[in-house]
């Protein structure tokens, strides 16, 4: 499918997606790509929600109207999860991913960032890098 193929008005193709088909569907092209930006939804104060926003394609482009989407911390990290490249497989499993430590699967909820930014488990990384004991309390 190219750029070409895609409508504006309906950016579902057709029959693809059919667990989705009931929802509202946006379309970005390559020269709107610039329109997508994420980040602090205010002056960058600590413990404000992030927010992404973009503008979609529409035929006339009077139509288009930018679309925020406001992220809670948690919805901010399901982001960052599904954007990190996991394999759709590590995806299914519910959001886990091996650990860079010991190689056994962590849960991603769970799992902290090793120095390589890589999940690891929170006694792992106690075992590697050193840490109170109340650190791995919370396992």
């Amino acid at each position: 499918m190219t750029e070409d193929d895609v409508d504006p008005e309906d950016p579902r193709p057709a029959g693809h997606y059919p667990r989705f088909a009931d929802n509202e569907w946006h379309y970005i092209p390559d020269e709107l790509a610039q329109t997508i930006s994420l980040g602090p939804a205010g002056d960058g104060e600590n413990g404000q929600d992030w927010v992404l926003t973009y503008t979609p394609e529409k035929r006339e482009e009077n139509d288009r109207e930018k679309v925020l989407v406001r992220l809670t911390p948690r919805a901010l990290h399901e982001l960052y999860i599904e954007t990190k490249g996991l394999d759709v497989e590590t995806r299914q499993m519910g959001h886990r991913a091996e650990c860079d430590l010991c190689g056994e699967m962590v849960d991603l909820e769970r799992a902290i960032p090793t120095g390589q930014g890589e999940p690891c488990h929170r006694r792992c990384w106690a075992d590697a890098y050193g840490a109170p004991e109340w650190f791995t309390d919370h396992v």
